[in-house]
C-alpha cells in the first residue's frame, strides 16, 4: 500500500492536508495513493509506523519545539524508507533540523520554512517525486536534488565531507565533495574551491562585486573574494545578471 502521512497540531494539519488532497488532484496521482492519513500526536504516528513502516510511501511532520526532536530520533532508528519532510517555523530549529540529514538511516529527509507558497511547493515536489517520473532530480548520495530548483551548492563549514545544497525552496546537507557534484551536475559553474553555482538562475551581483542574488528568491550567497574579477567578467558576458 501507498500511505501518506500527516502530523502536525491541529491548525497545521488541516492546512497541510488541504495542501496534499490539493497537489494529489492536480497532479493526477489521486489512484497511486490508498490512504491519506492524519494525526495529531507524534506518539501515535509513531506507533502506526511500527505495525505498517513498509506502508508509508510519504511522511508529512510539523516541529515546533527542540523537544520534539526526541520522536524523530525514535522514528528514525525504525530505518523506513519513507520520504519525510520535516519544516518548523521556529529558527531557532533550522539548523539542527538540517544535522539530521547528516544520518546515514534518513537520506531522503528534507527542511521548509513554514510559509504557505513553500510549504505547498515542497509538498508538490515530495509528491512528484514519489509518485510520479516528472521531476528532473539528481541524487547525490541518496538524497534527491531537484535541479530545476537548485541554486547552488557550497562546502559545509561545520561537517567534515558534506555539502550544502540551496534550493529556491530549502536547504539540506548531503554527504560528498564538489568535484563529486561537479561531474553529476556539469552546468554548475565553480566559484573558488568550495562553491557551485548555477549561473541561470543569479538575478544580480551586487554592489561589493561578490554576492550573488537570485531569481524568484531572497536568498543570496557571499563568494570568496579571490572570486572577484571572474565575477566581473561573468557579469560583463552576461544579458541576464545585473
Amino acid at each position: 500500500m501507498n500511505r501518506i502521512l500527516i502530523d502536525a497540531d491541529f491548525y497545521a494539519v488541516n492546512r497541510l492536508e488541504r495542501f496534499v488532497l490539493e497537489n494529489e488532484k492536480e497532479l493526477g496521482i489521486k489512484d497511486e495513493i490508498d490512504a491519506t492519513m492524519v494525526f495529531y500526536n507524534h506518539q501515535h504516528v509513531y506507533k502506526f509506523l511500527q505495525i505498517y513502516l513498509n506502508e508509508v510511501k510519504t511522511y508529512f511532520i510539523k516541529i515546533v519545539q527542540k523537544e520534539e526532536f526526541e520522536i524523530l530520533k525514535k522514528i528514525q532508528k525504525l530505518e523506513s524508507k519513507a520520504f519525510f519532510l520535516i519544516y518548523t517555523d521556529n529558527p531557532d530549529l533550522k539548523d539542527e533540523l538540517l544535522n539530521f540529514t547528516t544520518s546515514p538511516l534518513w537520506t531522503q529527509m528534507t527542511v521548509a520554512s513554514d510559509s504557505d507558497t513553500e510549504v505547498r511547493e515542497m509538498i508538490k515536489k515530495v509528491l512528484l517525486y514519489c509518485f510520479t517520473n516528472e521531476l528532473n532530480i539528481v541524487e547525490i548520495s541518496g538524497y534527491p536534488i531537484s535541479i530545476d530548483s537548485l541554486l547552488y551548492i557550497e562546502a559545509d563549514k561545520t561537517h567534515r565531507n558534506y555539502l550544502r545544497a540551496i534550493t529556491k525552496d530549502n536547504e539540506c546537507l548531503v554527504r560528498g565533495t564538489i568535484s563529486d557534484v561537479k561531474k553529476k551536475i556539469p552546468n554548475l559553474l565553480a566559484i573558488g574551491r568550495g562553491l557551485l553555482v548555477d549561473t541561470n538562475k543569479i538575478r544580480r551581483i551586487e554592489e561589493d562585486g561578490l554576492t550573488l542574488c537570485f531569481k524568484q528568491s531572497l536568498k543570496k550567497v557571499k563568494a570568496p573574494a579571490v572570486c572577484k574579477k571572474e565575477l566581473k567578467e561573468l557579469k560583463k558576458h552576461s544579458k541576464r545578471i545585473k
